[in-house]
């Protein structure tokens, strides 16, 4: 059965609960809380479903298939209520090789042409991220001569956080940089070499701290303005 859990509480949850079967989420909107997203996992904590609730026109739903816990497919489409219809924005197909240790994903425009190329790679405390992007004109023939070739290189502390990430463009002489150092109750996330250099900082609440602890991919936010209710396996 599913309870709203408030953060007196969350942190028991977390910490000697079965695995987190799907989690709705609550926005502050007046004097009450609406409804606005429903993500679920499967029982090895990969996220399954992730569906936009509450717009009146349309909102979007993401499925993702796994096997031996490695991402296989993905789909996004937007469903109309008035015409209780899904229409295909994108698709995904991913692979992942054993030998080098590379998941290639290929993202797929709904007539099937090709969007991107990204293949990823995790080392240590690095992970290195190549792209080949047909962004502004997706194609069926994909051509690494006409492709935006992007990679970037994110360093990561013990904990599996990012610290630094080198975003490199084949059209740009030198990187532009983001570097990250956190506290116990927040980070900040300095950017470095754009036109517009800034240094933002962000809240690390105790519901993050308990996801990031289980290895849940979920953005918490805080209790002020969201409230979360949760269903486990």
């Amino acid at each position: 059965m599913r309870k709203l859990i408030i953060i007196l509480t969350f942190g028991i949850l977390f910490g000697c609960s079965p695995k987190i079967k799907s989690i709705l989420e609550y926005r502050k909107s007046g004097n009450e809380f609406v409804l606005r997203k429903l993500t679920e996992f499967d029982k090895n904590g990969n996220k399954v479903l992730s569906k936009g609730i509450g717009n009146p026109r349309s909102n979007r739903i993401t499925t993702t298939q796994y096997k031996n816990n490695k991402r296989t497919y993905e789909k996004s489409c937007d469903y109309f209520k008035k015409q209780d219809t899904c229409v295909i924005r994108d698709f995904s197909k991913f692979e992942f090789d054993k030998n080098t240790g590379i998941e290639k994903q290929t993202l797929f425009e709904s007539d099937s042409s090709i969007r991107f190329i990204r293949e990823i790679k995790d080392l240590k405390n690095i992970r290195i991220t190549k792209v080949h992007s047909w962004e502004m004109f997706p194609t069926k023939n994909p051509k690494n001569e006409n492709a935006m070739i992007l990679t970037d290189t994110t360093y990561l502390d013990h904990k599996g956080r990012k610290i630094k990430s080198l975003h490199y463009n084949a059209k740009r002489e030198k990187p532009w940089i983001e570097i990250f150092k956190y506290s116990e109750n927040e980070y900040t996330q300095q950017t470095i070499g754009t036109a517009r250099d800034t240094i933002l900082k962000f809240k690390i609440t105790d519901l993050q701290k308990m996801a990031e602890k289980k290895n849940i991919e979920y953005k918490f936010y805080s209790l002020e303005n969201y409230k979360y209710e949760i269903e486990n396996h």
